[in-house]
């Protein structure tokens, strides 16, 4: 959640807290096709570091701390490396960037399936590219990226010779599907001397992400 701007004059450094909500239509469709609760949306949250070098060059950080409640467990990281093209090419009047992206998050749970106690896991992964322009401006920067994503996701089960897939589907231990999607994101960065605020919106794989960032640094 970072604007095309480089991360400080010469070296730079962040650290903060971000949240994010999330659409999550097909699942929410799921649940209703079962008679549970609606699920219109999913909550994140995190710890933001990143650190700035010479030539533009910046890395970021975003960990969510394993959490575990009643049998079942989900962690998340997300990972990004971007490329500020202004170093490269001075003259450019706008700030350009490049920046890669890879992200992962597993949720698992105990479940019984056929009489042995077993665990589910299911692991998404998401890679890709972006290219980021915002105006050079002080304190406030607006910017607006598109990018391109690559993602998989993959349901397993360990402990028990069943399966938790309809027999119709796979029978299976484990199953993995990929999907590519484009990206739209928009957002802004306020800086305040040390403390900055930030906020993003981005759509991708028929959902949309709305979040925000409270952080110090320079």
């Amino acid at each position: 959640m970072m604007g095309a701007s480089k991360l400080g004059t010469i070296f730079g450094f962040e650290v903060g807290l971000v949240g994010a909500q999330t659409g999550s239509p097909n699942t929410n469709a799921i649940a209703q096709r079962t008679a549970g609760s609606e699920i219109p949306s999913l909550y994140n949250a995190g710890v933001i570091a990143a650190v700035g070098v010479p030539f533009g060059l910046s890395a970021e950080v975003v960990m969510l701390p394993g959490l575990s409640a009643s049998g079942s467990s989900f962690s998340s990281s997300s990972y990004a490396l971007k490329l500020n093209m202004n170093e490269l090419i001075p003259v450019l009047p706008i700030n350009l960037a490049v920046r890669g992206v890879y992200s992962n998050a597993k949720f698992s749970f105990s479940q019984t399936i056929s009489g042995v106690a077993a665990s589910v896991d299911n692991k998404t992964a998401v890679t890709g590219v972006q290219l980021l322009l915002s105006p050079k401006l002080p304190v406030f920067e607006p910017y607006i990226g598109v990018g391109l994503l690559n993602g998989s996701n993959e349901l397993s089960v360990t402990g028990t010779p069943g399966t938790v897939f309809d027999p119709s589907f796979s029978v299976g231990q484990s199953e993995k599907k990929t999907a590519s999607s484009s990206q739209f994101l928009v957002g802004a960065e306020v800086s305040l001397l040390l403390i900055k605020f930030g906020a993003e919106y981005s759509q991708c794989f028929g959902a949309s992400r709305t979040g925000i960032k409270i952080a110090v640094g320079f």
